[in-house]
Formats: structure tokens, C-alpha cells, sequence
């Protein structure tokens, strides 16, 4: 080997591309499933989801401009230097232009924004290092040959499969913008093994990413979303669901001595307040009030718009569903619940309320009475024993992401016709639901879409006439839903009227016919949603195979200017969508076949051929992208269904991949429809399992989840390798090129169709492509065995 070329494969050292190449995908993997969850907070869910698209892009690239042009000797270990360089450069770049991305998120979402300054900063900076470590995934699997090829991909497979396996336990035990930097380290170290020549220049940047690691500063973040954090933190904390902080004042209130309130009554007269605040993700807020004595004391919760419903009847027990700092159970114990089961997601809040901020809290999570449970809230309810008199669900919004597509990940399921009718069916007899959302001003749809779903789950659960089970009471922007078992009568409205009348709450329904409807509630209740829909609103109820709660405006339709400028970013971010689906369809024409135009090389293989490998491009990621986000229900967070799924989906493909040589193609084509059938039977089994499973231990959720996906994961990785041997070696660069640039416009277009139609039926339309990649596989094998009796 002369000096400064790569090894190559074969011989005793074959192992060593082997474990190079395993690295890479290792880091692929961390990378990318990371540095979204970095992303969710320096950026709105909207723009984070572009990550994904980018990582299509950026690991698909490379084998077109390689199969145009013959690598030179030293592009490996070039590829994986720079890789091993531009995977924490990426953050010391989102970091120090932190100010620039966070301007170049307003006003509304556009093409136009993603060409901004700031927005191409996020762009440069996700897809510079995915190019570097793509070329050399590329790179490697082009150095191997003949039976080495399969053990190449096998390895490429088995570490991206690791990688997946690995990265949350990782987010729970180190930063999340650590383990993003840490993640360059891994091919820095496969540079080495395939050239050890290479380790001169390899350890002093191996050197400068661990210093800068150690030091810290290059990697810590202070602008999330839309504000620069104040100076003075008291805690952080990154996990694998959420970055928790922790603030000694309420930043943005303009008078911070009056304390905080979701909707205090007009009748409040504000009294000081000892708060702390706690953010999650940059966005999803909720104070820490001092507790110094008994939380009976506290009165000042009961003139909030979400805790009316202790008031209009008295409640025992309580469930809590997002406890977050604490406020909602210090209401119920105010009111005098006896006991309350406070439901919180993320660990590391309970952690951080039950340890450094003990004092403070008053440990509300540990008070006399409350239990403390870390979980996902319908998870819980799910095999809870119910009985409750008050479920109470205040404003809980996630605003997470990861590589699952972040429109999704902004909805947590807590607001879909299902969850609605749990929580009604957890209740006792005679007892309430209570969920706070907004609905006045940019934000008022919440409202109005939360009351057609409330009439929905309540038609659903037998109430003859659902109106009459609805209560609505207002302060400032924020509204209080009363659901109830038993119909509202008389008494009970009155009780609600006299909680108004003393808070300076407003009561919107139920209204008489005379009474003016002043609010979009009101109306709708009333008046049903004929204009809103007439105006491109769909305030439909959103399904768990549908839920896009805060997404109401259509994705596909004509939508009226007017409407849509007077809402909020969660509706307006539908527009960026379509405007990222035209980026990306001229971004991938122009950097997937442009090349081909440019050097004069013209498509020879056969359309049937390039139509194959579009087809099962985009079949996968229909088929992929749903699972990504229905399992995001049954495992509870984001994080984890991105883990799960694509380890299980990597390892069953790889093996498919693997075993497609030995099944041979004759039989493939015999067997091909087995695949879109089993798909079809996956998606229309996964709702009555979920189900059915929902209560069981979350070890026990991941193991039926990967033996679900396992057999899927396994048919899917078939196609690529016997399409490859069906169509021949001529046209390979080009089936290459459509097969990559049908996987990056399908992981938008999945979000997209899931929007309007649901996943179940892009699941279907997914195994359908499937069907038709099958037909053409077949219409091949007829035309060459006609050929060769010619």
C-alpha cells in the first residue's frame, strides 16, 4: 500500500473496513437521532423536521457523484476525517449562530424563510457532516467485492443497528450536544482502521474534539427557539425526552412579583408570588411555586381558569396528566383532593423537584397523598384502576422532536377522539374531565376543534345529547372544558355560573338562544363548522390514526389568506410543509440527476427498471414513516419509537438483504406479493393491539414491538438487492439515483398524505407501491425469458 492509500478488503485484515464501516453507520444513526433532539430546542418542531430530509439527502448523494466519478485513493480517509470534524462542528455552528436561526423562525413559515441566512445556517450545518459520513458508507461498500460485498452491507446494517440500540440509554447518561460531538469520534477511529498511516492526522483532531468536549463551552446552548436564555440558569438538564431548565424568575412577564397564571379571573388581585420557572425544550413552560406551608394555602390557584372544575363539584381523588412543576396538584390539594396521582413523562423533572429544588417545592410530588408517576398519561390510565373524580389535563403541549418527523412529534396523543373516551371511562360516576387549552386570539382554533372532539368521544361513549355533558368558562385566553359523565343540570350550571361570578370567570356554553355567541366555541357548539371548513380549516376530531391536533389547516386544499394570517405558527407551519416539499423535489432533481445531465450520461436502463426502484423508495418511507409515529402512543415518547422502530426495521432489512442472494430471485418474484400483504395485515392489527397492550410494562411494549416489526423489516430488505439483480449491472448509477431521490421526496410526502389522510391509509398506498413494484419486477423476468428464447 503506498503511502497515505486506504486498505482494502480482503485478506487478514478484512475485518478492519468491516468494523470501519460499522463505525459510520454507528455514528450515522447517533447523529442523526441526536441532533434533533437538539434541534427541538433550538428550533420550532415545524423547521426541525427538515433534519430528516436532509439525512436522505446527505447519505444518498454521494453514490451518484461516485458513480460518475472514480474516488481518488485518499478519499476514504478524506471523507472520514472531515466526518469526524463537521459532526460536532455542526453544533459549535447551530450554537454560535444561534441569534440568527432564532430570527429566521418568524414571522410565518416559508420558502422564503428556508432560504434565509439563518435557515441555511441549520441546512450547511446537517448536511455537510451526513455528506461526509454518507461518502464514506459509500466509499466502503464500493471496495468490496463479490461475497465480501454482502458482509460489507451486513456490517453497514449490524452498526447503524447498534447505533439505534445505543443512543437513548446514551441521551439519558451525557448531554445530548456531548454525545452529538462524541458521535465524531467514531470515524475519526474507522479512519484509522482502514489506513494507519492515517492516525498523524487523525489524532490531533481526535485531541481537539475531546478538549472541546471537556471544556464544554463550544457545545452549550443559550438560545432556544425564539429568545436568547437569560444568563442566571439554576438547572439543566438533557434527557432523552426533553431539555429541561430551570430559571429563578419568570423571564417574560412584564411585572414578576405578581406571579404567574394561565387564566386568572378578572375579580384577581394579585398578590406576590414566589415562582421559579421550568422549560422544556425552550418552549413548553410551567412554573414552580414555593410551598412553604400547607398547599391549602395557597388560594390564589383557585382564581385560575383550569381549576374551576374542583369548584363546580368537589373532588376526592384526582389524576394529573402532565404534573410538570407542580401547580395542577398543588390545585387539587387547594380544592381538597385527598389523593392525586400526578402523571409526569419525563424523570428528570420529578428528579430535579424531588432533589436540588426539595425546599422549594415543598417535594409536591412526595406531599401527603400524591403519588408520583413517571409515565406516559394514557399509558397509565390505561391500566389504572379509574374511579377518579377530576382528570385534569392543563395546556400539556410537547413540542418534541426527532428523526420520526417532527409535525408529528408536536402531537403527544393526548388529544384524539380515543384518548378522550379513556379518560371519560376512567372517571366515577358523576365525575369530570378538565382540559384547559386555549381559545382566544392567534391560537383560538385549539378551541374550537378541542369542542368537536369533545362531542365526538362523548357520542361515542352513549350520551344521547353530548352537548349537555360540555361546560366551557374562560379567563383571559384560556379555556376550561368540562366533560361529564351525567348531563349538566340545572344545579350544576348555577354552581358554575356562582364560580364565575366570584372569579370573573365568563361561562361560553352552554348559552341559551338569545345569548350572543362571542366566541369561536360557542358558535361551533351551536352552529357546527360548515365555515370554518369553507375557509380550508378542517376542525375535524382528530383520531390516534389521525392526530394532528394543532395542524387545522388542509394540507392539500385551497386555504382563504385572511383565516390563515390570524393564526398561530402550529397552523401556519402546514404552509412551510408544502413549501419543503417543493424545495426538496427541486433540490433532489438538481443534486440527484443534474449530475447525469451535466457529464452527458443518459438513462440506458429500462423504464420498467427505473420505475421499480422509485417505486420501492417511496414505498418504504410510506410504509416506515407511520410506524415512526403511531408507535410513538404504545412506547410513550418519540425517543423511543424512533429507537425501536428503525433498529428493529435496520436489523430485519440487513437480514432480509443478506438472505436475498440464498432465496434467489425466481422465488422472490414467485413470493413477492407476501410483502405488501403482510404490511396490510401489520397496519390493520397494530390498532386493537395497541389496545389491548397498552397497560403492559414498557420492557414488555418493546419486545412485542420489535417482534411485530422483525418479519415486516425482513421482507422490506429484500427488494433493493433482487431488483438489482433482476435489471443488471447497466443501469446501476441510475437505479442508485432514483432509488435515493424517491427515499428523500417519500420521507416528506409520507407527512403530508399522513396529514390528510392518516396513517393507516399511507400505510395502505405504501404496501400498494409495493404491489406495483412486484408487477414490474415480473413484467422484467417475462421480458427477458422471451428474449432468450429469441
Amino acid at each position: 500500500m503506498s503511502d497515505g492509500q486506504d486498505d482494502v478488503e480482503g485478506g487478514a485484515g478484512a475485518w478492519r473496513p468491516r468494523l470501519a464501516i460499522a463505525l459510520v453507520s454507528a455514528a450515522v444513526l447517533v447523529f442523526e437521532i441526536a441532533v434533533t433532539r437538539v434541534l427541538s430546542v433550538v428550533l420550532w418542531y415545524h423547521f426541525a423536521f427538515l433534519s430528516i430530509s436532509l439525512a436522505m439527502l446527505g447519505l444518498g448523494l454521494p453514490g451518484v457523484w461516485f458513480s460518475l466519478r472514480r474516488p481518488g485513493p485518499r478519499a476514504l480517509s478524506i471523507a472520514l476525517t472531515v466526518a469526524g470534524l463537521a459532526v460536532p462542528g455542526s453544533l459549535v455552528l447551530l450554537f454560535g449562530a444561534g441569534e440568527l436561526v432564532t430570527k429566521a423562525q418568524s414571522p410565518v413559515p416559508s420558502l422564503g424563510i428556508l432560504l434565509e441566512g439563518g435557515m441555511l445556517i441549520v441546512i450547511v450545518a446537517l448536511l455537510v457532516p451526513l455528506l461526509a459520513l454518507g461518502s464514506a458508507v459509500c466509499l466502503l461498500l464500493m471496495r468490496a467485492e463479490g461475497p465480501a460485498l454482502g458482509r460489507m452491507y451486513g456490517a453497514d446494517l449490524l452498526g447503524a443497528t447498534v447505533g439505534a440500540v445505543l443512543v437513548v440509554p446514551l441521551l439519558g447518561w451525557a448531554p445530548t450536544p456531548l454525545i452529538v460531538a462524541g458521535a465524531g469520534l467514531l470515524p475519526l477511529a474507522a479512519a484509522v482502521l482502514v489506513n494507519r498511516r492515517a492516525a498523524v492526522v487523525v489524532a490531533p483532531v481526535a485531541l481537539l474534539v475531546a478538549g472541546a468536549m471537556i471544556w464544554g463551552r463550544p457545545f452549550k446552548l443559550r438560545v432556544s427557539k425564539g429568545y436568547v436564555e437569560p444568563a442566571n440558569l439554576l438547572f439543566e438538564k438533557w434527557t432523552p425526552t426533553a431539555r429541561i431548565t430551570i430559571f429563578p424568575e419568570i423571564f417574560y412577564l412584564k411585572d414578576k412579583d405578581k406571579g404567574f397564571g394561565w387564566g386568572m379571573g378578572s375579580k384577581y388581585e394579585p398578590v406576590p408570588l414566589e415562582q421559579l420557572w421550568l422549560e422544556q425544550d425552550g418552549s413548553a413552560g410551567t412554573p414552580i411555586t414555593r410551598l412553604a406551608g400547607k398547599p391549602k394555602e395557597l388560594q390564589h390557584l383557585l382564581w385560575d381558569v383550569t381549576s374551576a372544575g374542583y369548584q363546580v363539584r368537589p373532588a376526592r381523588k384526582v389524576a394529573v396528566i402532565g404534573a410538570g412543576g407542580g401547580r395542577d396538584v398543588l390545585t387539587a390539594l387547594a380544592a381538597g383532593a385527598e389523593t392525586v396521582d400526578a402523571v409526569e413523562l419525563n424523570p428528570a423533572t420529578v428528579g430535579a423537584l424531588s432533589g436540588p429544588f426539595r425546599d422549594f417545592s415543598g417535594d409536591v410530588y412526595h406531599l401527603p397523598g400524591v403519588s408520583a408517576v413517571i409515565g406516559e398519561g394514557r399509558s397509565f390510565l390505561t391500566h389504572s384502576g379509574g374511579g377518579y373524580d377530576l382528570i385534569q389535563i392543563s395546556l400539556i403541549d410537547s413540542w418534541a422532536a426527532t428523526a420520526a418527523g417532527a409535525f408529528a412529534l408536536s402531537e403527544n396523543y393526548l388529544y384524539t377522539v380515543e384518548a378522550l373516551r379513556l379518560y371519560l371511562q376512567r372517571t366515577a360516576p358523576g365525575g369530570m374531565v378538565s382540559i384547559s387549552r386555549w381559545m382566544a386570539g392567534d391560537r383560538q382554533l385549539e378551541g374550537a376543534r378541542l369542542s368537536q372532539l369533545a362531542m365526538e368521544a362523548l357520542r361515542l361513549e352513549g350520551a344521547a345529547d353530548p352537548a349537555r355533558h360540555i361546560a366551557v368558562a374562560q379567563a383571559w385566553s384560556v379555556g376550561t372544558f368540562l366533560l361529564s359523565k351525567t348531563p349538566f343540570d340545572a344545579a350544576a350550571l348555577a354552581k358554575l355560573d356562582a364560580v364565575c361570578d366570584e372569579r370573573g370567570f365568563k361561562r361560553h356554553f352552554p348559552v341559551d338562544e338569545t345569548t350572543p355567541k362571542d366566541s369561536i366555541v360557542a358558535r361551533v357548539l351551536t352552529e357546527g363548522t360548515a365555515s370554518f371548513h369553507a375557509k380550508g380549516l378542517d376542525l375535524t376530531p382528530p383520531t390516534d390514526d389521525r392526530p394532528f391536533f394543532f395542524q387545522t389547516v388542509s394540507m392539500w386544499g385551497p386555504v382563504d389568506r385572511e383565516a390563515l394570517a390570524a393564526l398561530s405558527n402550529n397552523e401556519q407551519s402546514v404552509g412551510l410543509l408544502r413549501s419543503l416539499l417543493g424545495l426538496m423535489t427541486v433540490m433532489t432533481l438538481g443534486l440527484f440527476f443534474a449530475p447525469f445531465l451535466l457529464r452527458g450520461v443518459r438513462a440506458r436502463a429500462p423504464w420498467r427498471g427505473s420505475a421499480y426502484f422509485a417505486t420501492i423508495g417511496i414505498a418504504f418511507m410510506l410504509a416506515e414513516m407511520p410506524w415512526l409515529q403511531r408507535f410513538v402512543l404504545y412506547l410513550g415518547h418519540p425517543s423511543y419509537a424512533t429507537t425501536v422502530v428503525l433498529a428493529t426495521l435496520l436489523f430485519g432489512a440487513g437480514v432480509g438483504a443478506w438472505s436475498a442472494s440464498r432465496i434467489g430471485a425466481e422465488r422472490v418474484r414467485r413470493y413477492g406479493l407476501l410483502l405488501p400483504l403482510a404490511l396490510v395485515a401489520l397496519d390493520l392489527l397494530l390498532g386493537p393491539i395497541f389496545s389491548a397492550t397498552l397497560g403492559w410494562s414498557f420492557a414488555l411494549r418493546i419486545a412485542l414491538s420489535a417482534a411485530l416489526l422483525l418479519p415486516a423489516g425482513f421482507l422490506m430488505g429484500v427488494p433493493f438487492p433482487a431488483g438489482m439483480a433482476t435489471f443488471g449491472d447497466e443501469g446501476k448509477p441510475w437505479f442508485w439515483a432514483m432509488n435515493g431521490a424517491a427515499g428523500v421526496l417519500g420521507s416528506v410526502l409520507a407527512l403530508g398524505l399522513s396529514i390528510a389522510l392518516g396513517f393507516f391509509a399511507v400505510g395502505l398506498i405504501g404496501a400498494a407501491l409495493y404491489a406495483v413494484a412486484f408487477a414490474l419486477l415480473v413484467m422484467r423476468r417475462r421480458e427477458t425469458g422471451v428474449a432468450a428464447a429469441v
